[in-house]
């Protein structure tokens, strides 16, 4: 009688490792996917800094400078800026193109002409009242043909 493993056993062995190699490739898929998400979630959570850092920008330059409060130069709307303005720029809601955020060979993300396309969209909305300026951050950015969209939100207030 010789003595080794049936068909049936073999087929049965097969089909458990590869159930575990199913598992262990999706992990490894879902893991890379979720490597990529974060990382794209980290950059537009320093760009919603950047934006809301450079809207502050304006608010010390002009009470320094003019000692007039951010409420009478920059109005309640939409803007868009980025690090080479000196001033936030008005958003014309049908020109959705002058939020994209252009990448230049070091790496720093603008508005305008030139670079590669981040994939990054930036809109900066303030809301004005006699005492603060609301400023809400979004960037946006596509990601495997699913829209994702960072907000961050802070007060700035006129300092008298």
């Amino acid at each position: 009688m010789k003595r080794g493993f049936s068909l049936v056993e073999i087929i049965t062995v097969l089909f458990i490792v590869s159930l575990a190699l199913v598992g262990i490739l999706s992990l490894l898929i879902q893991n890379i996917q979720s490597q990529g998400y974060n990382k794209s979630n980290l950059i537009a959570y320093q760009l919603a800094q950047e934006g809301v850092e450079l809207i502050r920008k304006v608010r010390d330059s002009n009470w320094r400078g003019a000692n007039k409060p951010l409420i009478l130069i920059l109005p309640s709307g939409q803007y868009y800026m980025d690090y080479t303005d000196s001033a936030p720029h008005i958003h014309i809601p049908s020109l959705s193109s002058e939020l994209i955020l252009k990448q230049d060979v070091n790496g720093f993300y603008y508005h305008g002409a030139g670079g590669s396309d981040s994939g990054f969209s930036r809109l900066i909305t303030l809301q004005t009242t006699p005492t603060f300026v609301q400023v809400t951050v979004r960037v946006t950015w596509l990601d495997r043909n699913r829209n994702y969209a960072y907000d961050l939100e802070t007060i700035l207030y006129n300092w008298k």
